[in-house]
């Protein structure tokens, strides 16, 4: 069951990430897809399946020369405990990049409870850092490492 008050947040979460829809939004995000049927009502929530997560597809739009051409589906996941704990973030477009698994998983270290995460974090301080890393990789924290590894020996 969701909480009431994991509702209002969730809901003011999405309403923030649709404002990234509009043409001079930076940055630029398209909600695809959210747990509320009807946009103007926020206790019309969807939580059919009984699925302890809960899930938000969209599209980024990276500003860097090698993925400024395309728009990029992403999912963020978010368990019964959000604000508190982070979503998880995952690519649903392929794309090929040091900070992005083969699985699509993103690696951030706002994403980790231990680091950075807190519970004034919003879902678009997410969709601003995975935008961030996409156009500035970060080697410290890889999840391809072995490639860009071999490629420098």
């Amino acid at each position: 069951m969701i909480s009431p008050k994991l509702n209002k947040e969730l809901y003011n979460n999405i309403t923030r990430l649709k404002l990234l829809n509009a043409t001079t939004s930076d940055p630029k995000f398209v909600l695809d897809q959210s747990p509320f049927k009807d946009d103007s009502d926020e206790q019309n929530i969807d939580a059919s399946g009984g699925s302890k997560e809960i899930s938000i597809i969209g599209r980024i739009f990276p500003d860097s020369d090698i993925f400024r051409e395309g728009a990029y589906q992403i999912e963020m996941r978010l368990t019964q405990n959000f604000p508190f704990d982070p979503p998880k973030v995952r690519f649903l477009t392929p794309i090929y990049h040091p900070n992005v698994g083969e699985d699509g998983e993103f690696c951030h270290e706002l994403l980790l409870k231990e680091a950075k995460w807190t519970n004034r974090r919003t879902l678009v301080d997410v969709v601003k850092a995975v935008i961030q890393y996409i156009d500035h990789h970060n080697l410290n924290v890889p999840l391809r490492a072995g490639r860009f590894f071999l490629r420098l020996t």
